[in-house]
């Protein structure tokens, strides 16, 4: 067999070969059915869907709330009661309107400066078992017309503004108030006291400049030293009357 002849065999069967495959193809197709028809016959015998439906749960009662538990006032504590600090109060004036020691209320309150106590801050009264008012005699306070035992004590810082000042101590054994004490420099200023309560021994300390006034220390709130050496500072009383005088050295 020659290369034509070897040539023609192939394209033959070549041919024969997509003559098969073709019809096989035609077959196959001519058999399979059409889609639509069948997606039709199953919709319209299928049985429709159920809806679902939802039946609400109802929601469970929640218990009624407690309620709060009171608490107690904070004007008492057992046998004892609670301050409430105003504007320019001062520990020893509180100490006085109760009848008790002002190292009384420092160790109920763990206070550690008598000179530092705020607006708004609560201090336990130690009432010592007693829930009565405090009368008049639970503390002494000295006549208004003596002042036996308060005196100038000393000048602090004589010249200088920011430290000057004056020490008036009360070496009585009676609590005395210096409302309406007057503190003053001959043929000067005149210092005009506030409720300010002195213990037995105790004293404070009114210096010349401007600052917070406390227990202890107190400010005239003057511009220029005031105690140049040989100026004369008086304690005088309400009715008038000089209870101490002193003379800056």
């Amino acid at each position: 067999m020659n290369r034509r002849q070897l040539a023609f065999v192939i394209i033959l069967n070549a041919i024969i070969s997509l003559t098969i495959a073709v019809a096989v193809v035609w077959v196959v197709e001519q058999r399979r059915l059409d889609v639509e028809p069948l997606v039709a016959l199953e919709t319209s015998n299928a049985a429709p869907l159920p809806i679902p439906t939802f039946t609400p749960t109802p929601a469970a009662e929640s218990p009624p709330a407690e309620a709060p538990t009171p608490t107690p006032t904070p004007e008492a504590i057992g046998e004892d009661e609670v301050y409430i600090v105003q504007a320019g109060d001062i520990l020893s004036a509180i100490a006085a309107r109760y009848g008790v020691s002002m190292q009384a209320i420092m160790d109920a309150n763990n206070l550690t400066n008598p000179d530092f106590v705020f607006v708004g801050q609560r201090l336990v009264i130690p009432r010592g078992g007693s829930s009565a008012p405090p009368t008049a005699t639970n503390t002494p306070f000295s006549a208004s017309t003596g002042g036996t035992g308060l005196r100038i004590a000393s000048f602090v810082g004589a010249g200088a503004l920011a430290s000057e000042g004056v020490q008036i101590a009360n070496d009585s054994d009676l609590v005395v108030n210096l409302q309406g004490w007057r503190l003053e420099k001959e043929n000067g200023p005149v210092y005009q006291f506030g409720g300010v309560s002195l213990f037995p021994g105790a004293g404070v300390t009114l210096y010349t400049g401007t600052g917070v006034d406390t227990s202890v220390s107190l400010y005239w709130n003057q511009a220029a030293p005031l105690w140049e050496r040989g100026a004369v500072a008086r304690l005088v009383n309400p009715q008038g009357q000089e209870i101490s005088r002193l003379t800056v050295p």
